[in-house]
């Protein structure tokens, strides 16, 4: 199989909301010079 896309691993934390999940998420991306992607997990 072939793909433009890849995982380069995960990242799983608590957020009181979506808000906070998403400032953290554009914290992660500035700090590995990579796209971020915010999933709920339950």
């Amino acid at each position: 199989m072939e793909s433009k896309e890849y995982l380069a691993g995960f990242w799983i934390f608590e957020a009181p909301d979506l808000d906070v999940a998403l400032r953290i998420a554009a914290d992660g991306s500035k700090a590995c010079n990579r796209r971020v992607e915010v999933r709920p997990f339950l």
